[in-house]
Parts: structure tokens; sequence; C-alpha cells
């Protein structure tokens, strides 16, 4: 039998006690991984998430440039001297290039000083990378960088990162009812009701990480995904624990809801189907509140304040729909 479907764990003193749920937690290393073969991976063992393959231009420019990095040390009368080389955003110059300056920066104990070393540009009509601006003076391999980024910049257009890698994994956390118990990290509680669906998570990570065409050099093993979960009791001190962890996690949802839903009203948008989505998310999130009532087995009214702020707003979001449609008849 598998382990998922013992329902006990034997606690400190010996005695058996009920499970809760699952801790579960991963953490991703650089991942550059082909779109398709994640694509394959998704439709070979069932994985319900589809990959983005819309990979646009701008993004493989920005990530390819972004792995520019390089930190030398360079040692004068017994002194070292450290420098960064890395990439950073430049001004827009026209509206279809991309621009960014490859920069040394070299560190001092009191201030950092900056040296521009070239301009890396990205036309985006012809997709072609340009070299421009370099700082000929310097002694560093400007020209290798450029040719770095270049490779990756073509790598870059038939793969995914770490962004989508963190969408996909994200919204299957989600449809298993978790709560994140960190604001950083990838650190959730899976309710036992749900914890059974972790076994398909983590085959997909274990599977895509093979596939990862990033490793550092000096550490081949940093290339491959690590995923974990571990049994949670259900007793009264993890319970508490737990309702301290859904508190600070659905109260982050709401305060995100509530930025969002404002930026709308801010906007001026007045679309049906937008309120209609935003009321079922509402929705989805007081049914998630109602479903850990039960599964921690005490009220968790401490959020309803919150949840009334949350209503409020989405009523004035709705007003505006209301009133747009009736100056629409009007007219």
């Amino acid at each position: 039998m598998k382990a998922e479907q013992f329902m006990v764990i034997n606690s400190e003193n010996g005695q058996q006690e009920e499970i809760l749920g699952k801790y579960l937690y991963y953490s991703l290393p650089k991942l550059i991984i082909k779109a398709d073969k994640v694509k394959e991976i998704c439709q070979q063992i069932g994985f319900p998430v589809e990959v983005n393959e819309n990979i646009s231009i701008t993004d493989a420019f920005r990530s390819a440039t972004g792995e520019i990095r390089d930190r030398i040390e360079d040692t004068y009368g017994g002194e070292t001297k450290i420098c960064r080389i890395y990439c950073r955003d430049n001004k827009r110059v026209e509206s279809d290039v991309l621009s960014r300056e490859l920069v040394e920066e070299t560190l001092y104990e009191s201030t950092n000083t900056y040296t521009k070393l070239a301009n890396i540009t990205l036309d985006k009509q012809s997709g072609e990378m340009v070299l421009s601006d370099v700082d000929y003076s310097s002694d560093r391999n400007i020209r290798g960088y450029f040719e770095q980024a270049e490779a990756l910049f073509k790598l870059y257009q038939d793969c995914i990162g770490n962004r989508s890698v963190e969408t996909m994994a994200g919204k299957y956390v989600s449809a298993m009812h978790a709560i994140g118990i960190s604001a950083r990290g990838h650190h959730y509680f899976v309710p036992k009701a749900y914890m059974h669906k972790i076994s398909m998570l983590e085959d997909f990570m274990e599977t895509i990480g093979k596939e990862n065409l990033f490793s550092y050099a000096d550490n081949r093993d940093s290339k491959y995904i690590s995923i974990n979960s571990m049994y949670v009791a259900d007793d009264e001190k993890q319970r508490g624990k737990m309702a301290h962890e859904f508190y600070q996690d659905i109260g982050r949802e709401i305060d995100e809801y509530q930025k969002r839903i404002t930026k709308l009203i801010q906007s001026g948008n007045s679309s049906q189907r937008i309120l209609d989505r935003w009321e079922l998310k509402i929705q989805s999130l007081e049914s998630k509140k109602r479903e850990y009532e039960r599964i921690l087995k005490q009220d968790l009214s401490g959020i309803d304040e919150n949840f009334t702020m949350l209503r409020d707003m989405c009523d004035q979001f709705k007003l505006r729909v209301k009133s747009s449609q009736i100056f629409g008849l009007a007219a």
C-alpha cells in the first residue's frame, strides 16, 4: 500500500494521530526547458495544466541578456578588486527596438562605480541582435558576452523558464485548495482530501527537471528541481498553526484582489464579463474559508472584516458596470 493510504501517523509519545494534510515544498533552480518537451511530458503523465508556448521575442531577449553575469577578481599590489558584469535596462530608443546596456560594476567599501561596456539591442521586426557603442578601451571580453547572449536568445525562443513553470505549478497547487504557509518561496499546506494529487505534481517536477538545459559548471546537480512533502498531524496544536497560516495566506489574497478591483474602477472599466469573473473569484474564496473551517474544526471569523471590505469594493465595481449599461441603453 502507498503511504497516502494510511490516515494515521505516530506522534512523539508513540500514539497514533490522524492526518490533517501534508506540508508541500519545492524549490526551482534556474530553468531553461524546451516548451514542446514540457507539452509532451504533460500529455504523457496527464498533468492537467497546459504550458504557454507563445513565447514573445521580447521575453526571450530579456531572459537571454539577464543571464549575462560574471564576477571577476583582479589583484594588484596585494589588493583584490571585485567586479561584476551584467546587463541592465537602457533608455528606450525606438518602439520597435529593445536596448540593454552591458555594464561593469566595481565594488568598493563605501561606494561602487559603473562603466558602460556596450549596448545590446534587438530589432523586434527582424529579430536581429546588435552589439554597439563598444568601449574598446576595456580589456573585458565584450564580444564573448554578446555571443553568449545571442546563443541564449535563440534558445529562449523555443524554451520556457522559471516564470512559466511557477505559473503551471501554482495553478495545480491552487486546484488542491492549498494555502501558502510562507510569503516567500513555495511552501504550502495541502488538506487531506487533496493530498493524493501531490504525486502528480512530483512526477511533473521531477520529469521536467531532467530536461533542464541549464546547469552551473561547478554543480551539475543544481539543474534538478527539489520537491518533497510530509504529513501534518490532526491535533489542536497543528490546527492552530494552520489557522494562523490560513489568515496570513487569505489576507494576502484579499489584499491583491482589492488592489486589482481598485485598478479596474480607477481605469473606468465597465465590463460585465470581468465583473462576473470577479464575483466568482470572491465566491470561491468564501467557499475556501468555509472549507477550512471544517478542516480545522474552528471558526475563522477573524477574516470577515476583510471579506466585507472586498465585497463592498466589488459592489462599487458592479454599480459602475450597471451605470454604464443604463447610459448605454439611454444613448
